[in-house]
């Protein structure tokens, strides 16, 4: 009886060790617990597999962007960027391992487009996520594929399509 016991209290133990002990205080459990206490307001994320994220949060006069990645002690931030007073910004975003993430922003900073669409040479057509900052909009696409030339297009809210130009961009 006394065996079952101390089986039954080593048991309990490594429950409640890790329950509240290891995923609490060692390790970050979730994405979010990784990125508790960076820059940037509370924004969006998007699941991109298993065991990575994005995570894009509006940050002074721009957006800050987070790759989050799971690993043997939990999730982590591997890779960051800010997006501030480009317009049209391409860049690779870095996962643990060899994963990379292709990302395209568009920065709308008058709030007078309702709609941005892109064209790969590699992708095909993009269409846009968006999310709101302080008096921009931030419109984003990710992909596994790099983007090859992609040319951009915006819908204005009077429903005129125009083309974003290419000098705006930075890589």
């Amino acid at each position: 009886m006394q065996k079952k016991t101390r089986v039954l209290l080593i048991i309990i133990g490594i429950v409640v060790f890790k329950t509240w002990v290891w995923d609490e205080f060692i390790v970050n459990s979730t994405a979010n617990a990784a990125l508790e206490g960076v820059e940037g307001r509370a924004g969006v994320s998007h699941v991109i597999s298993k065991n990575q994220e994005i995570a894009i949060r509006p940050y002074e006069e721009g957006f800050k962007i987070y790759a989050v990645s799971k690993g043997f002690w939990g999730w982590s931030i591997t890779d960051e960027m800010f997006i501030g007073d480009e317009e049209i910004v391409e860049r690779i975003l870095q996962f643990k391992g060899n994963k990379k993430i292709y990302m395209s922003f568009v920065v709308d900073r008058q709030n007078t487009f309702d709609n941005v669409k892109g064209y790969s040479t590699t992708v095909g057509p993009i269409d846009f996520n968006r999310t709101v900052g302080d008096n921009a909009f931030l419109y984003y696409h990710y992909s596994d594929k790099p983007f090859g030339r992609v040319t951009y297009e915006g819908t204005r809210l009077n429903g005129e399509t125009e083309k974003l130009p290419r000098n705006k961009m930075s890589n």
